[in-house]
């Protein structure tokens, strides 16, 4: 019963948290050319826009962010959203080359998708969230969200339902995605959830945060670990400050690289009590909210440090 709920629970976050199939059907030559010059490209309701060399950030109605990263050979696609469009159809439009599905952690407004594609990569840690969210029957939520986007841009809930588990493949710390003259390495990040992960691009100064890195994090979700686990990952990240100009986060719009420094001078004033938090409520419940510069950590003042 407990797994159920909090499957409902992160399903919920998914859907009101708002701040290719493997191998892509070739274009045609006109098509590509077009495409290679685009900057924007949507319908009712995606909408891509080039954010890097060869990246396109994806906005999912405005619920999440969602990443495609192209190399010579392959593209990458960095979270699904919360799958109530067809996703894998658009992701077509924007490149011809094979995409591999990454999650950068279990919420559904992040892994919501992964059955219109054949597999995704995800932390083993989040295996069982991105499982739960799938045998909950997510899709009776897409009705709701729907609102305002064409039939035919969406799929239905039966439509969902009738389409196989994606095959989830583990990564863990270290893993590269090697994607042709282009390489994505797994950083593991526990805080928000405890198997997120965050993919450093080192040769082009990006790194792609899912959660970890939002200019609001959420700590204090019934997984999310202790705050002092989450600081170990902010200083681990920061570690790696000098190979990563621009922040790619889950919400919101790119950040600095130095965002992260603000992120640990946020998280430290709590752990030493510089901060006591103002009172924070939302839907998922009631916690406490402290800010340094443009940080802010929502967080579960009980859930502060590790439980000897």
């Amino acid at each position: 019963m407990k797994a159920i709920r909090t499957s409902l629970f992160v399903i919920a976050l998914g859907i009101c948290f708002s701040i290719g199939m493997a191998g892509a059907d070739a274009q045609t030559n006109s098509d590509k050319a077009a495409n290679a010059g685009a900057t924007e490209k949507g319908n009712s309701w995606f909408k891509a826009r080039r954010v890097a060399d060869k990246v396109w950030c994806i906005d999912d109605k405005g619920n999440d962010n969602m990443y495609l990263v192209e190399g010579s050979q392959k593209a990458l696609l960095i979270d699904t959203g919360i799958g109530a469009a067809k996703l894998g159809e658009f992701v077509k439009t924007l490149t011809s080359l094979p995409v591999t599905v990454v999650n950068t952690h279990g919420h559904p407004d992040h892994a919501g998708a992964n059955n219109q594609f054949k597999s995704a990569y995800a932390h083993p840690l989040e295996f069982e969230a991105i499982r739960q969210m799938r045998a909950s029957g997510s899709g009776k939520m897409y009705e709701n969200a729907a609102k305002g986007a064409s039939a035919e841009d969406l799929i239905s809930a039966e439509e969902a339902a009738r389409l196989p588990n994606a095959e989830l493949l583990p990564v863990k710390d270290g893993h590269i995605f090697d994607l042709g003259g282009r390489k994505l390495e797994v950083i593991e990040t526990p805080g928000h959830t405890p198997g997120e992960i965050v993919l450093l691009d080192s040769g082009n100064r990006l790194v792609f945060t899912g959660d970890n890195s939002n200019m609001l994090v959420w700590l204090f979700l019934p997984n999310s670990t202790p705050l002092e686990i989450y600081l170990q990952s902010l200083e681990k990240l920061n570690r790696r400050a000098s190979e990563f100009d621009s922040i790619m986060p889950g919400h919101g719009a790119p950040l600095a690289g130095s965002f992260v420094s603000e992120q640990i001078a946020c998280v430290k004033s709590i752990l030493d009590g510089t901060c006591k938090g103002e009172p924070y409520k939302t839907f998922a419940g009631n916690s406490s909210m402290c800010k340094y510069k443009s940080a802010m950590v929502a967080f579960d003042p009980n859930n502060l440090r590790v439980k000897k």
